[in-house]
């Protein structure tokens, strides 16, 4: 089984989990909504916000063919699954086969879903804790530079671009389908 993105009304996304482990067998698709815990201020109130960390999109680890995407395509909130749009994606002359050391070979149906590549997917897997949720590293700056003692971004430290001292968060690069993306993550100061 692999790691797949669906495309869906945003806001929707719990909704659309409950739909799918309604409709799936665990062991036929398994999802995840990454969700990050951040700080935010209003009237001068401090409290904690989880928000999406990829707004509008599920993950799910599945087989993914043809007949799994029309099962999925089904629920009106889900638009689409992530996948190869054009030949010039996967260097392929034809959908059906593909020449292999000179032998044409049948692809697998799997093959025209864009695929996340598992180095990728593990970084997202790690950050999660309970519930699908992100939460806080704990973190402090010695010499000027960035030291996570625990939490989640424990051993990212090379990822961090910049700490926001005041909103209390962290923005790490994280690479999702070879799309670079600057996330902010809730920090606390020791």
């Amino acid at each position: 089984m692999s790691w797949y993105v669906l495309y869906v009304k945003s806001g929707s996304e719990s909704q659309i989990k409950k739909w799918i482990e309604a409709k799936f067998n665990r062991s036929q698709i398994y999802s995840v909504i990454p969700k990050r815990k951040v700080p935010q201020k209003k009237a001068g109130q401090e409290y904690d916000v989880v928000k999406p960390l990829f707004p509008g999109y599920i993950f799910v680890e599945t087989k993914m063919n043809f007949s799994t995407y029309y099962q999925l395509r089904e629920n009106p909130l889900i638009y689409q699954t992530l996948n190869y749009n054009n030949l010039k994606d996967r260097n392929m002359r034809s959908f059906d086969t593909i020449l292999i050391d000179g032998q044409a070979e049948t692809l697998d149906e799997s093959y025209f879903f864009k695929e996340i590549p598992m180095e990728e997917m593990f970084i997202v897997l790690n950050l999660m804790q309970s519930n699908d949720i992100i939460e806080y590293s704990q973190v402090c700056i010695e010499d000027s530079k960035v030291i996570v003692k625990s939490g989640p971004l424990k051993g990212m430290e090379r990822f961090i671009k910049k700490i926001d001292k005041h909103k209390k968060r962290a923005k790490v690069l994280l690479t999702i389908l070879g799309s670079e993306l600057l996330i902010d993550f809730g920090i606390e100061f020791l």
